[in-house]
Formats: C-alpha cells, structure tokens, sequence
C-alpha cells in the first residue's frame, strides 16, 4: 500500500515539473515572437502607401488605385496589407536613404537599376500560385526568361479600365507569324474582340503542346466546336486525330480555315482508281475518266459531313 502511495507521488511530481517547463518555455517564446513581429513591422512604412505618395504621386503610379491590387477592400489583395510594399517589398532605405527598393519592377532605364527577373517573378507567384499559374515554373515561357510584367501591366495607363490582363497585342508583340496568319480573310475572331489567346492557349505553362489549355488539340477545339466532337458512328480519321490536320486555327486564305483549298486537301489522303481524284497527270494533262464532281467544285458537294455521321447510311460520310 506505502509503496503505491510513493508511485502517485512520484507521477504527480513528474507532470507538475512537465507542465512547469512548458510554460516556462511559452513564456520565453512568446517574447521572441512578438519581438520578431515588431521587427518586420518596423521595416514597413507606418503610413503604407501615404508614405509613398508623398513622393510618387503621380497618375503612373496611382493609377493602381483602379486595379483589384490596390482595392484594399479585397481580401488579399496588395493594399489590403502592406500596400506598395507588398509587392516591391519593405524598403526602409528607400525612404530614408533614397536607396532602391527591395524589388524593382521592369526592364530597367530607371533611376534604380530593376531587379532580377526571379526576384520580380518571385513577388507575384507568392500571391499568384494557383489555378492556371500551378505550372509556371519550367514553361517555355519562363525558360525564356519573361518576367510576369512582361506581359502584365500592374500600374496601368491612366486612362486605361483598371485590367491588369494582357491582349491580343501583347502576344502578337512575340509571336509575330500568328499576327500575320490573323490578318488573313478566315480568322478566329480575335481581332473583333470575341475572343482572346488565352482561349486557347494557357500562356503560364501547360502539359500540352503550344501551352494548349485543354490536354489535347481536339479537346481544345471541342470546347467551342461542340457539334464536331462526337462520338459518330462513321468518324473520319483525321478529324479524330487531330483538326488542325486539315485546319490552321490562326488564319489561312480559305474559307473555314482550311489549310489547303478543296479537292486539294481532300486529294492529300484520297486518290482512289473508280473514284478518281487526280484531275491532272504529272504533264498537266486532263487525266481520262477523272471525277467530274472535282473539276471546279469540291468533295463536299457531296460528302458533306466530312466531320462524321450518325446515318446508317452514312458510312461515305454523305448523309
């Protein structure tokens, strides 16, 4: 019995002595913490972005004031914290030594040289890490070496609408080729304002090919184009495949964006003995017996759907 009595005493002892030294510690961190705090908030302006605007009160700065960024009513949101700081980060020395900034935005020719394109990078992707951004990293646009503001216009114009997401023009400004094929007659309606790249493309980075947004071409495709994705009972196989196989989504000369003009596209793939498709042999003289169908006007006149059919008779792809 004295023996148990000794046992309870003894764990009893045990957890005071336990408790004792975690309060203990508590206490000896919570200082520190509170110290580490003070600390980082003495690196920030006292009056955020009043500070700034003593200084850079002008429309090319203030003019963020539009955006989502500097709404400080948005939760998150740059303004919402630690205004300019937060994205050009807590610079003491630059409003008591005129020193630069933590980070400087751009591509240089300022008064402070610009920071390094991962330091740029860097501010926005700890904000902007999710949805369509997971993926940045490796891209092929960031391989090359762009910075987020190289497309992203954070403080815009002042008489711009406050949007900090790029156009078409901004894609263009590279991708001059796409520019070219856009200006053509059959077009996606780009250029009218209906849609924009990133319809199709994601520019922050993809699994696909061209920083496709869907997994696939057709998928991509098939997002707009419902009635072509299927299933068909009779599939023709290149539109399965692949559509740019005989269509280029950024322009050609010919009607519904076809790469080349029928029955010349057609005639790529299908060249067959009682159906002749090769009005001409390889003197440029009238082969005998050739279609008549393709002598001035083309395959679909009659095998109309050229994308699949559900008709029982359809195997053709003429119904």
């Amino acid at each position: 019995m004295q023996s148990k009595q000794i046992v309870s005493v003894t764990v009893a002892l045990f957890v005071v002595t336990v408790l004792s030294m975690a309060v203990g510690l508590l206490v000896s961190i919570e200082p520190s913490m509170a110290q580490t705090q003070d600390t980082q908030d003495q690196q920030f302006a006292v009056r955020g972005a009043d500070t700034c605007l003593v200084c850079h009160n002008n429309p090319t700065v203030t003019s963020v004031l539009t955006t989502k960024h500097g709404n400080s009513s948005i939760p998150g949101s740059p303004f919402a914290t630690h205004d300019c700081e937060s994205c050009h980060g807590a610079s003491p020395n630059h409003v008591s030594a005129l020193q630069s900034p933590t980070v400087v935005f751009g591509a240089g020719g300022g008064l402070f040289a610009s920071s390094s394109v991962e330091a740029q990078n860097q501010a926005c992707l700890s904000c902007h890490q999710t949805e369509d951004r997971v993926l940045w990293a490796a891209s092929v646009h960031e391989s090359a070496d762009l910075a987020c503001v190289s497309c992203h216009t954070i403080h815009p114009g002042p008489n711009a609408t406050g949007s900090l997401l790029p156009d078409i023009d901004t894609c263009m400004s590279c991708h001059l080729e796409k520019r070219s094929q856009l200006n053509r007659r059959s077009h996606h309606p780009l250029k009218e304002g209906l849609m924009t790249c990133a319809d199709c493309h994601n520019p922050h980075g993809s699994n696909a090919e061209s920083l496709l947004a869907k997994s696939t071409v057709n998928e991509t495709c098939t997002t707009c184009h419902t009635e072509k994705r299927g299933p068909f009972l009779w599939e023709h196989q290149p539109v399965s495949e692949d559509c740019t196989t005989c269509h280029n989504p950024h322009g050609t000369t010919q009607a519904s964006m076809l790469s080349v003009r029928p029955p010349f596209l057609c005639q790529g793939c299908h060249s067959e003995a009682y159906h002749p498709s090769t009005v001409y042999s390889g003197d440029d003289i009238p082969v005998v017996g050739a279609a008549q169908q393709l002598l001035g006007s083309a395959c679909t006149n009659c095998h109309t759907e050229v994308h699949g059919s559900n008709h029982p008779s359809g195997s053709r792809l003429t119904r």
